[in-house]
């Protein structure tokens, strides 16, 4: 059983494979469905047959009469009566493809050829096997199919520019046979320049949309589209024409047909032209100017500018504008003064700016224009439009013609017309002072500012001398003269600008120290660059004068010397007398004052100290610290106050006089000086005068080696002061060193009570002072360097005891100046290299040590230790 059935397997390949051999003639399962008056072929071929290799084919077709003879391959008088004319006008022939294949063919396939058509071989096999013929359905179905412009419109031109937008359509359809049911695909095309059609993009017969090979970026990336409009409308929608756009646009409809169920079938198709379209580049579209109002304008003025870009107004545009000194020829010549980029992104400057002021007006701002500004100014614009893959590209780019600009320095002119609008006829009464300014040029951009100024009446006790009373500055900030803060802060004085061109001065209530000259001082001020103002022009007005006739009031003032001062020591007291003429109801106002005694001009004075109208007192430049209780100023009547200073000193010699002032009080309350005057000096002069010393600075090594002490004597001789009288000492030291710019410092002070006070970091770099003897002072700095090379000198302040039991401060004296060297031992100078090169001997004597001993181990006995064993172990040591 078991080789039965192995022979069995054996043979089933032989017998499947004789069950299956033999010829087999193939044709289109069919039905084959074609349109009335289009070409129609139906192929046939052979295969597994014997024989030559060139085989026969007879075409039949089904009639209910029977099978009707249509064309032979083999003989030419194979057709019957019915096709005999079709194929002898050649309407019907075979097409030979290959030795085992052919088509029938029909020129222009009609209703009547509609039929069942057969495909046979002649045998040419030794043994008959397989099928010998192969049949096919025919169908014949009628022409509906249409194509045409929208609206049938006829062929025309259009001319569009580069990157704008285009569409058009056409209107494509087809209906269903009773028989069969087709489908409908349109299809957009190109011509260019007369070379083939090119697909654009196809609506196919599966309702997909299809772009052509060259337009498939476009296409992904939406800048081709078709849109179906419904009733058989396609539209072709570009948003941005290249100039690759150019040409003659068709539409093509065809209809189709599933063959086999599942292969498509195109039947037919027909072609509509739609329009005809040529692209101009952008860069004939486009246009770039610019303009610009006032060309020639004066320093600190502003330069305004404006370029208009036209024919580019859908797309995006940068625009940069340039500048250059001389006349330019291109862009890499100037300079880029600002810049807009495609987001609209501009990099302004502090005072050059762009903006867009409309959808094709660029406007440039150059603010406080000066003379380095004059030159030639253009602009420039790039247009950018869409491309593939969402990005741009620069489709055109244009320079406007230049304009020149010439910035002038002219200073603003005007004149100023001051007059009074209320004057005053007595005291108390308002005063309205105004002045305008006139005939302003060449300040346009200009600010305007006043300064008020008043020359006091001679005959009112002034000087004669102008001062002012306020001034404006550049940022219209008023600042008063401190004499006038009481009476502005009560509103008795006010300073206004009613108009731009127009200040007022008003004061509600005049006094008789308010007689004089009033001036106005208009300052015109141009904007600099970095927001700074600089005064350009400034004129005085003429003097407005106000006066009216009163008594002029008058003040006498007489110092007495009570207690005269002719030894130190002593109380020095004197009085001052009051007396006002013409002034109702004074108060008045002192302050006691000293002058040196080689000095006789009042402006030199020293203002010891004051008493107001409200009798407060108050030290003025009374500087002695331990001598506050020493000056008194006090009132002894209305019109007379009394002076003392005790304990007088040597430094108290002088001439001391009082300064009175005579204050009256308005309706109002307000305060106002009415008149001063100055008294007479009395003379401090001491009939002893102070005694002499010297101060000496000595040193016995003055030059040191670096690190050792520098020592130094400061000695007192007394000339003039008794060696039994009690004598304390100030000192202080100073230092100035040798370096350039060195500056003169004080390193040390020990006050009379012996306490040393160290001066900003000296103490902690071994200072130190000491009094040594009864008119010695030593000074010592430990472990010098060569930071204190330079001079050095000390000042000394003897405070001496005399019999009342009083310490007397004698000016001080300075010692002349010694001057210190720190040099360098030689042995110091080899110390530290010496030092080093030690350390670093012995450090490289112990790594090599080290090396040797890791490279080279003492090996076990009898035996020595290989080559490259050695070699790993010292390359792990150095590792």
């Amino acid at each position: 059983m078991r080789r039965s059935a192995t022979i069995l397997l054996l043979l089933l390949p032989a017998l499947l494979c004789g069950l299956t051999s033999g010829r087999v003639v193939k044709v289109p399962t069919g039905p084959l469905y074609r349109v009335v008056k289009t070409p129609v072929s139906v192929p046939c071929n052979v295969s597994a047959y014997q024989g030559p290799s060139e085989q026969n084919f007879d075409w039949f077709v089904s009639r209910s009469s029977g099978l009707v003879k249509v064309i032979s391959t083999l003989e030419a008088e194979f057709s019957d009566a019915e096709y005999k004319d079709k194929v002898a006008a050649g309407d019907i022939w075979v097409e030979r493809l290959g030795d085992s294949s052919v088509e029938l063919r029909f020129r222009s396939v009609k209703f009547e050829d509609e039929g069942r058509y057969h495909c046979q071989t002649p045998s040419t096999d030794e043994n008959s096997n397989g099928n010998y013929e192969a049949r096919v359905s025919l169908k014949v179905i009628p022409d509906k199919l249409a194509v045409l412009p929208a609206k049938s419109r006829s062929l025309t031109n259009t001319n569009h520019t580069e990157g704008t937008p285009m569409e058009m359509q056409c209107v494509a359809s087809t209906s269903t046979s009773s028989t069969v049911s087709t489908h409908l695909s349109v299809t957009w095309q190109l011509t260019k320049n007369g070379a083939g059609p090119e697909d654009i993009l196809s609506f196919t017969a599966d309702d997909q949309l299809l772009p052509g090979a060259s337009y498939t970026d476009r296409y992904w990336h939406g800048d081709v589209r078709m849109s179906l409009e419904g009733n058989g409308v396609f539209r072709l929608i570009v948003d941005h024409l290249q100039l690759g756009d150019s040409g003659v646009y068709s539409c093509v409809a065809a209809e189709w047909v599933k063959e086999d169920g599942f292969n498509w079938k195109k039947l037919h198709e027909k072609e509509a032209t739609i329009k005809t379209i040529k692209v101009q580049p952008l860069a004939q579209a486009l246009n770039v100017s610019a303009s610009g109002g006032i060309l020639t304008l004066s320093k600190g003025g502003e330069i305004d500018l404006v370029c208009s870009v036209t024919g580019a107004e859908d797309f995006s545009v940068e625009v940069g504008w340039y500048f250059s000194t001389s006349l330019p020829t291109d862009t890499q010549s100037s300079k880029l003064l600002v810049y807009m980029n495609l987001a609209a992104i501009v990099n302004n400057s502090d005072f050059v700016m762009l903006n867009r002021i409309s959808g094709s007006e660029y406007r440039l701002r150059v603010q406080q224009a000066d003379e380095g500004d004059s030159g030639y100014y253009y602009c420039a614009a790039s247009v950018w439009v869409p491309h593939t893959n969402w990005l741009k590209r620069n489709a055109a780019a244009k320079t406007s013609d230049p304009l020149h600009v010439t910035v002038t320095l002219l200073d603003p002119t005007y004149t100023i017309l001051s007059r009074s609008l209320k004057m005053p006829n007595s005291s108390g009464d308002p005063a309205e002072l105004e002045c305008e300014v006139l005939d302003l040029l060449n300040a346009d951009e200009a600010k305007l500012t006043v300064a008020w100024n008043f020359k006091p009446n001679v005959s009112d006790g002034g000087a004669g001398e102008s001062g002012p009373i306020a001034e404006m500055d550049e940022d219209w900030t008023l600042k008063l003269n401190p004499h006038y803060n009481e009476r502005a802060q009560k509103g008795e004085i006010t300073f206004t600008k009613p108009r731009p061109r127009t200040f007022k001065f008003q004061m509600q209530h005049a006094s008789v120290s308010d007689r004089g000259e009033y001036f106005c001082n208009v300052s015109a001020w141009i904007k600099q660059r970095g927001n700074t103002w600089m005064k350009k022009q400034e004129i005085l007005s003429s003097a407005i004068v106000m006066f009216w006739k009163t008594e002029d009031p008058g003040l006498s003032v007489t110092a007495t010397e009570e207690k005269p001062a002719a030894v130190m020591g002593n109380t020095f007291e004197m009085t001052c007398s009051v007396s006002a003429e013409h002034v109702a109801l004074p108060y008045f106002s002192v302050v006691v004052a000293m002058n040196e005694p080689a000095s006789i001009d009042t402006k030199d004075s020293k203002r010891l100290i004051s008493l107001t109208r409200d009798s407060v007192v108050k030290l003025e430049q009374w500087d002695v610290k331990d001598r506050p209780e020493d000056i008194i100023l006090e009132k002894v009547s209305d019109q007379e106050f009394r002076f003392r200073l005790y304990r007088t000193q040597f430094s108290d010699q002088g001439s001391y006089y009082c300064l009175v002032q005579a204050w009256v009080q308005d309706h109002n309350g307000l305060w106002a000086e009415a008149v001063s005057n100055y008294s007479n000096p009395i003379a401090v002069a001491f009939t002893t005068a102070a005694p002499r010393f010297n101060v000496t600075l000595e040193s016995e090594r003055p030059h040191v080696l670096q690190g050792e002490t520098l020592e130094m004597y400061c000695v007192v001789n007394l000339l003039e002061i008794p060696s039994t009288s009690d004598v304390l000492y100030e000192v202080e030291w100073y230092f100035q060193g040798i370096h350039f710019n060195a500056t003169l410092s004080p390193l040390v002070s020990v006050d009379r009570g012996s306490v040393v006070t160290y001066q900003e970091d000296f103490g902690t770099r071994g200072i130190s002072a000491e009094r040594v003897s009864m008119h010695g002072f030593r000074l010592r700095a430990h472990c010098v360097d060569r930071d204190f090379t330079g001079d050095y000198f000390c000042k000394v302040t003897p405070w001496i005891k005399y019999e009342t039991e009083k310490w007397v401060q004698i000016p001080p004296q300075e010692s002349a100046q010694l001057s210190t060297r720190i040099d360098i031992s030689v042995l110091d100078s080899f110390k530290m290299p010496l030092l080093y090169g030690v350390v670093s001997a012995l450090l490289v004597a112990i790594l090599a040590c080290t090396i040797g001993y890791c490279a080279f181990p003492k090996p076990p006995r009898g035996r020595a230790a290989p080559l490259d064993e050695r070699r790993g172990l010292l390359h792990k040591c150095l590792s």
